[in-house]
C-alpha cells in the first residue's frame, strides 16, 4: 500500500487563482503534516502525472500527492465553485482531504 509523502502545487505565480491555491496547499499540508512543494509551470509533471484536456494539454493550477513509490496522483485540478459563483476553498480543502483519507486508506474490494 502506498503513502502520500509530499503535496506538489504546480501553479504560475501570474495566474488570478494562484494565491488561493497556495492558502489551500498551506491550509492542507498544516492539517497532514505532509510536506509541501511549488512547482512553477512545471507542464511535463502534469503532461505525465495531471489532468489534460481532450488533447492532451494540461492546466494550471493542479495540486497532486507525491506517494511514497514515487508515483504521482492528483488532488484537485479545478477550484469548485459555491452559491456565489466564487472559488470555494473550503470546500476544496474537504476534496483535497477526503482525497488523501481515501490514499491513506483503500476501501476493501
Amino acid at each position: 500500500m502506498t503513502k502520500p509523502v509530499k503535496l506538489v502545487l504546480v501553479t504560475a505565480e501570474h495566474h488570478p487563482q494562484h494565491r488561493l491555491w497556495v492558502q489551500l496547499l498551506e491550509e492542507v499540508a498544516k492539517e497532514t503534516g505532509l510536506e509541501k512543494e511549488i512547482r512553477i509551470e512545471d507542464y511535463l509533471l502534469l503532461t505525465e502525472h495531471g489532468d489534460t484536456d481532450d488533447l492532451g494539454m494540461p492546466w494550471l493550477p493542479q495540486l497532486l500527492v507525491q506517494l511514497d513509490d514515487g508515483s504521482f496522483q492528483v488532488l484537485l485540478s479545478r477550484l469548485p465553485l459555491g452559491k456565489d459563483l466564487n472559488p470555494d476553498i473550503e470546500e476544496a480543502k474537504h476534496i483535497v482531504l477526503k482525497n488523501i483519507r481515501e490514499l491513506q486508506n483503500p476501501p476493501e474490494p
